[in-house]
C-alpha cells in the first residue's frame, strides 16, 4: 500500500497488488536485447555473404559476441533497478501500474473506461514453467492490441486467468453500480 500512497485520492483503496515473477522479468528483457543486436547486425551478416570485399567474418562475430555480451550486462543491471520499482495493483477506482528505472513513474486507468481485457501466455511464460502471464487492460483511447503505445498490462503475473478473474469480477460490480 505505501509503493501507491502518493496517488491514491483519499477516498481511494488498494484491493489487490501483485508483483512480476522476477526471473520472467529478467529472461524476457535479455531476450528482447539479445533479439534487438542479432537484428541490428543482420545487414552486416548478408554483406559477408553477398562478395563484399571485407575479410573481417572473424572480426564482426567478435563484435556482435561483445555488443551482446555488453547488452545482456546493461540490461541486467537495469533490470535490477526496475524490477525493484514494478508493482501493479488496483483500486475501487483505477488500475495502478508503477515503473521507472531512476525515478518512480506511475499509471493509471480508471476502472469505468475500461472497456476490454485479456490475459495473455506466450512462450516465455511457458518456458519459465512458473505459472505466468500477462493482463492487459484496455479503454477505446488505449486498446489492448495497440501497436506502438504501451498498454496498461501486468507483465509476469503468477496465477494470470485467477487474477484476471478476480479483477474483472470487480470491475464488473464496479461498472454494475
Amino acid at each position: 500500500m505505501g509503493s501507491f500512497k502518493n496517488v491514491l485520492d483519499s477516498d481511494e483503496y488498494i484491493i489487490g497488488e501483485y508483483k512480476p515473477e522476477k526471473f520472467k522479468f529478467y529472461l524476457t528483457r535479455v531476450f528482447s536485447i539479445v533479439f534487438i543486436i542479432l537484428f541490428l547486425s543482420f545487414p552486416f551478416m548478408i554483406s559477408l555473404f553477398t562478395g563484399d570485399p571485407f575479410d573481417m567474418f572473424g572480426d564482426l562475430i567478435t563484435v556482435i559476441i561483445l555488443l551482446m555480451f555488453a547488452g545482456v550486462i546493461i540490461t541486467l543491471v537495469t533490470s535490477e533497478l526496475a524490477f525493484d520499482k514494478r508493482l501493479y495493483a488496483y483500486t475501487n477506482k483505477r488500475v495502478l501500474i508503477r515503473t521507472g528505472i531512476i525515478g518512480v513513474d506511475f499509471k493509471s486507468l480508471d476502472l469505468k473506461m475500461i472497456g476490454a481485457s485479456e490475459v495473455r501466455v506466450d512462450l516465455i511464460d511457458k518456458l519459465v514453467n512458473k505459472n505466468t502471464g500477462t493482463i492487459k487492460f484496455g479503454s477505446q483511447a488505449i486498446p489492448t492490441n495497440n501497436q506502438g503505445i504501451q498498454a496498461f498490462q501486468f507483465s509476469g503475473i503468477k496465477d494470470p486467468y485467477n487474477v484476471y478473474r478476480e479483477i474483472k469480477k470487480y470491475i464488473d460490480e464496479v461498472k454494475a453500480k
